[in-house]
């Protein structure tokens, strides 16, 4: 079972970087192999919209993106990791979902369905709506592609680095993703 894990914080050792590696190290403890990448480290130019990946069925932008298509079809689940910034994902994040439009092609999308996928947030607003606008672009683009949505992980922090001194919190992403884990081998045995 293999799970990969993009992560949308520019900052090296934040919030959301430590809860996606408590995540990751939870489906490790359940049997999964896990990859993770952070998304401020690569380059991934936005979508141009020029539709040629519907004829082509692979986007035409040459960059890092092409290795994470691979890694997209081939994970049994994904973990999308983004602090809130302006009530929405972090940019980084933003520009890795809107390139995943290239996979939105007959005989590619019927790939995705049925991967599973937990959102990982952390922001400095003890209000957690402010996530909403992330939590319910991810839930859209799971339903259309047929991917499983799990519940999200929100986290309120703001220092960096600060949720690793929140242990219940630190908790939750583990056992997120014992959970994801257990769900997609449950899943793989049934099938």
């Amino acid at each position: 079972m293999r799970v990969l894990a993009v992560h949308g914080s520019p900052r090296v050792g934040g919030n959301t970087e430590s809860l996606v590696a408590e995540v990751l190290r939870g489906a490790e403890v359940s049997g999964a192999d896990t990859t993770c990448h952070r998304l401020n480290d690569i380059t991934i130019s936005p979508c141009q919209g020029c539709d040629a990946c519907k004829t082509t069925k692979r986007c035409r932008v040459d960059d890092d993106m092409q290795e994470l298509y691979d890694a997209v079809l081939e994970a049994d689940a994904l973990v999308i990791g983004t602090p809130i910034y302006f009530w929405g994902p972090s940019a980084q994040t933003k520009v890795f979902l809107d390139r995943l439009y290239a996979l939105d092609t007959e005989g590619v999308r019927e790939r995705l369905s049925r991967k599973h996928v937990l959102l990982v947030c952390a922001f400095a607003d003890d209000d957690l709506r402010t996530a909403d606008n992330a939590v319910n672009m991810l839930r859209s683009g799971s339903a259309w592609f047929d991917m499983v949505f799990h519940q999200p992980l929100l986290a309120v922090a703001s220092a960096r680095g600060e949720v690793k001194g929140q242990a219940d919190t630190m908790d939750r992403a583990y056992r997120a993703g014992l959970h994801l884990a257990k769900a997609v081998a449950s899943e793989m045995r049934g099938a």
